[in-house]
């Protein structure tokens, strides 16, 4: 079995981090908890695995004064942390009436197998009215921008509609790349959603995405 120290590293600090989420939230604010299974991980329109199927999970915390964090990871395989990936994020997000302000920072940790940089960071800032969203990403150490356009619709009952267009511009050069997403979204029994996304990216081609996934409250 291949090993990976730094993301095994990363994996106990998270763990522990889980397991003191009691403690925090008698601080103020809540935790929430989520894990599932896809036929495959897409980030902005590029698949990261080739396994065929991936599981994930994360734990969120929302504190006071719009202050939030969170940790989400997936792997191809229980047995190889090369495969992982693991995101750390955190930032605050504000209301003015109907709109909202958001800005935060991810850092990346993913495996030795992983098909882009092992390690990185990015910040970003929201802005979003009623169902719609905008954010834009810039990369701590290169210059490589992400733009996205998002927009979130409800259907008959607990079914939902998400739509998103996304442009990179790698290195910050005038090269830029699309991407276009649409997702359908099924609530059901016991706090399972399942969601089938249509992806297309303009230099990969289409991706068909199948998922489950749970949602926990603390």
């Amino acid at each position: 079995m291949k090993k990976n120290n730094n993301m095994f590293k990363y994996l106990l600090a998270i763990a522990a981090c889980i397991l003191a989420a009691p403690t925090w939230a008698e601080y103020g604010g809540h935790f929430s908890a989520n894990m599932g299974t896809a036929t495959k991980y897409m980030h902005r329109g590029l698949k990261q695995s080739d396994a065929d199927i991936v599981f994930h999970g994360g734990v969120d915390y929302t504190g006071p004064m719009g202050v939030y964090g969170g940790v989400w990871g997936y792997t191809g395989s229980i047995e190889d942390l090369d495969t992982t990936e693991v995101n750390a994020y955190a930032g605050a997000a504000y209301s003015f009436n109907s709109v909202s302000l958001g800005f935060g920072v991810i850092h990346y940790e993913r495996g030795a197998d992983h098909k882009s940089a092992t390690r990185n960071a990015e910040y970003n800032i929201n802005v979003s009215w009623d169902a719609y969203r905008l954010s834009s990403y810039q990369d701590e150490a290169s210059k490589d921008q992400y733009h996205e356009l998002a927009a979130n619709y409800a259907l008959w009952g607990d079914a939902g509609l998400a739509i998103s267009a996304g442009l990179a511009q790698p290195d910050g050069s005038q090269d830029e790349d699309r991407h276009y997403a649409i997702g359908f979204v099924k609530a059901m029994p016991s706090n399972v959603d399942f969601e089938v996304t249509l992806s297309r990216h303009d230099g990969k081609g289409n991706s068909l995405i199948l998922g489950l996934s749970r949602q926990f409250a603390f």
